[in-house]
């Protein structure tokens, strides 16, 4: 069978629990990863700025320029961007304002958002948050477009979220110029479709792939093989889509970061 390109994966990692990030760039310089996607998740909603101060963010930027490494800044939860609560919607606003200057400091070329919490209302409300969000993406693409940093929208799975399904995502997506996906193949896997299918419906705005299995449950973050994602299938419509990005693996600790590459690499150069 003839495979379909001949294009080296360009693999990265989402980093958690360690005391820096410096830790994690170890690991990646160690390990030849291409990309590190920087978790910002506990450590800023515990207001400590995941311990950035500027001698580190220096040190960081510099690290990953010289091995090659691409940084990601994975955004915190925050407020809802899409509340019809004016002062939430700011507050969320303010607060993402700071990861995107942090981003662009600490040299990362994209960040990861997450889109906003529904209010439980009627369409017409829903309808309503969408427009709110999208008047507010438009302002934080100037803001990427100023600090040289892509967005990426990641794709939500409970039912409390927008941007849940291809519909709501393509919505936002079609109305913002310049916004990106951050395509999460384990969400994909719970709302009751086919990831594959899910992802064919969006894959023209995919900027980033953040990949872990589950049994369409829960978002379990297991290993490739460990729930029931055709990762072969995924895979053959990456490469048959053109989509050459960041790949990058949601999964912990490092020794199974180290077993998910292994098992995506073995599928990979066999399509």
């Amino acid at each position: 069978m003839l495979k379909i390109r001949e294009i080296k994966a360009k693999i990265g990692f989402i980093g958690t629990d360690r005391k820096s990030i410096l830790e994690d760039l170890s690991f990646a310089i160690e390990n030849g990863f291409n990309y590190y996607e920087i978790q910002a998740v506990k450590e800023l909603e515990m207001g400590r700025a995941f311990n950035l101060k500027s001698g580190m963010i220096k040190q960081a930027k510099k690290i990953s320029k010289e091995n090659n490494i691409s940084l990601i800044l994975h955004a915190s939860y925050f407020k809802s961007l899409c509340s019809v609560n004016h002062k939430i919607s700011k507050e969320a606003f303010k607060f993402l304002k700071k990861e995107i200057i942090l981003a662009g400091k600490i040299g990362a070329k994209q960040i990861t958002i997450h889109g906003g919490e529904l209010n439980n209302g009627t369409t017409i409300v829903k309808n309503f948050e969408i427009l709110i969000e999208i008047e507010n993406f438009k302002e934080i693409i100037k803001l990427g477009r100023k600090y040289g940093i892509k967005i990426g929208l990641e794709n939500s799975f409970t039912l409390g979220k927008l941007c849940r399904t291809p519909e709501d995502l393509l919505k936002v997506l079609n109305s913002v110029k310049e916004l990106g996906i951050t395509f999460d193949i384990g969400h994909a896997n719970l709302i009751n479709l086919n990831p594959i299918k899910y992802f064919k419906k969006v894959k023209n705005f995919v900027i980033d792939i953040h990949i872990h299995d589950n049994d369409s449950k829960s978002d379990q973050h297991r290993l490739i093989g460990e729930g029931n994602i055709n990762f072969k299938s995924f895979i053959r419509e990456c490469k048959n889509s053109n989509y050459y990005g960041p790949l990058i693996f949601e999964v912990f600790p490092y020794k199974n970061v180290l077993k998910c590459r292994e098992k995506f690499l073995n599928i990979w150069n066999q399509i």
